[in-house]
């Protein structure tokens, strides 16, 4: 029951925006803030279907300070160990017909 509750706040906020301050300070957000507010949307939606799903996650965000870039999330999957990367495309108003 509480899961429900808490994913349900998130899909809520994840739908407004996640607006953080910098988002909301500016009527009209660059495509720099655009692309990073879609991709901060599309790991909360990836973080909580995963969680729905029996992952235990235990890091998001990773970054080891002797390389370059990092892994979304890090969890368990049962006994195996996944590293997840996520991948979020927005989708356009107009959506081609099908025949």
């Amino acid at each position: 029951m509480l899961a429900r509750f808490m994913f349900a706040v998130v899909d809520f906020a994840a739908r407004k925006g996640l607006a953080d301050a910098s988002f909301a300070t500016s009527p009209d957000p660059s495509p720099k803030q655009r692309a990073r507010r879609t991709g901060v949307r599309g790991e909360t939606y990836a973080y909580w279907y995963l969680r729905r799903h029996g992952y235990v996650l235990v890091a998001r965000n990773y970054t080891s300070p002797d390389t370059k870039g990092e892994l979304d999330m890090v969890g368990y999957d049962g006994p195996v160990l996944a590293f997840v990367e996520v991948k979020t495309r927005a989708m356009s108003g107009h959506h081609p017909r099908k025949r």
